[in-house]
This record gives structure tokens, sequence and C-alpha cells, in this order.
């Protein structure tokens, strides 16, 4: 089940949504939920964290698209958000706030098609779990929560921005259950989600933390082409 919100304050385009979000759901024989909502604020009141994927509208009386994407990412981090405009200005000042996709009015079935299809990629790689062992007590982590994973002999080291795991294993095992492609194995002993990557350096990568990670010179180019495949595709 994918959860939609649509948060349009033109009627005409709520439906216009509506009727294009039922026809790509039918084609791609997945169940989803819709909420609709005509202003930024009636969306806040009512959010939940269920919540997988909004069409938010930018230009809207009261608070604006934008404003409302950086509320909600107070409270949640991980909803996709496409934003509607009829204003390419906008798409740049979409970055501080992870929303990468844009549709521009009028919106054509195609262009939504293909980003809701993005999107539900995006999704599916999030919901990824995997269960390690540690001490005795087995836990289970959310992948997409995991910014990179270093290995010293035969002890790995499972890293979130607030948390880090230490378990008995190999790269190559931990790198197969993952199996990602959003994890790209930078250096013979760092794995990183190329998700956290802020920015690349010789030989380093600085993620959203600013922790620095090492990059092998046989790896650099590679790693580089990954990471730029990745913000090309969000950008698409």
């Amino acid at each position: 089940m994918i959860n939609i919100c649509i948060c349009e304050d033109e009627k005409t385009e709520q439906e216009l949504l509506l009727e294009y979000l039922n026809n790509i759901f039918k084609d791609m024989d997945i169940l989803f939920s819709v909420e609709v909502f005509s202003s930024g604020e009636e969306l806040l009141e009512n959010y939940s964290d269920s919540m997988d994927l909004i069409l938010l509208d930018i230009q809207m009386e009261g608070l604006n698209g934008m404003d409302t994407a950086r509320k909600i990412r107070e409270i949640d981090e991980k909803v996709e958000i496409i934003f509607i405009t009829s204003l390419v200005e906008y798409v740049l000042e979409g970055y501080e706030v992870r929303a990468y996709r844009y549709l521009l009015k009028p919106i054509k079935y195609e262009d939504l098609k293909i980003n809701v299809s993005k999107c539900i990629e995006e999704i599916n790689l999030r919901n990824k779990y995997i269960i390690i062992n540690e001490q005795g007590q087995k836990i289970k982590i959310d992948t997409s929560e995991i910014t990179y994973i270093e290995i010293q002999k035969e002890d790995l080291t499972i890293h979130k921005l607030d948390k880090a795991y230490n378990i008995k294993g190999t790269m190559n095992g931990i790198e197969k259950e993952i199996n990602s492609p959003r994890f790209f194995r930078c250096h013979k002993s760092y794995l990183v989600n190329l998700e956290y990557i802020r920015t690349i350096k010789q030989y380093i990568a600085i993620l959203e933390n600013k922790e620095e990670i090492p990059i092998s010179r046989y790896r650099f180019k590679e790693t580089k082409e990954k990471f730029f495949d990745l913000i090309g595709d969000k950008l698409c």
C-alpha cells in the first residue's frame, strides 16, 4: 500500500491529479490510498508519519508549498515530495527540503507517471531491513538509515546518524544482505550509502553529518559516477 496526499488549492487540479493517480496505479497493479488537502495548514494539522508521497503545490494562499515542506522535514525525513508549480525558478530552492522532483503546470499524465514510478522505487528501497546479532541480541535495522559500514579484520561497524552497531562478519556478506544500488563499496574497508553523501573531494566522501569516508584511488572515479548518477536520476 502506497499512502499519498495531494496538497493543492485548486479544485480542478485536485480532480485531475486524482484521475491520473487512479490510472497510474491501476496500470501498475499497486494498492494506494489518497488524502486531499487544500492548504499547507490543513496538511500539517492532519499529517501522518505513514505518508509515503506528497504532491505539493508551491503557490498556495497562506502557507505556501515550500514553507509547508520545510515544516514537514522537521518531523519526517523520509517522505517523498513532488512539487507542483508554474514557475521553474522554485526548482533550486527545493534542494533545501530534499525535494528533487517537479511537475510544471499544466500537468501531463506521462510526466506524473514517470515521477511517481521513480518515487515508488525509492520507497521500496527504503522499506528494506536487515537483522543483526549484537552481543546476543537480535536487532532490526532499516537499511535506509545506515550511513556507512566499515570493517577491521572481522569486526563490522554499522553506522547510523545517531548510533553504531558492532558485529562480527565480512564486508562481502553484509553487502550481499543489503543488496541495494544505493550502497557502494568505495574502499575495500568501507561500504557507503550514496544517499548520505553531501560532496566528494579528492579520495574523500563527505557525508551530511560532516563525517569523512575514505575512497580508494582505484574506486574514486566509479564512486563519483555512482554519486552523480543518483543525483541525475532524482533531477530527471
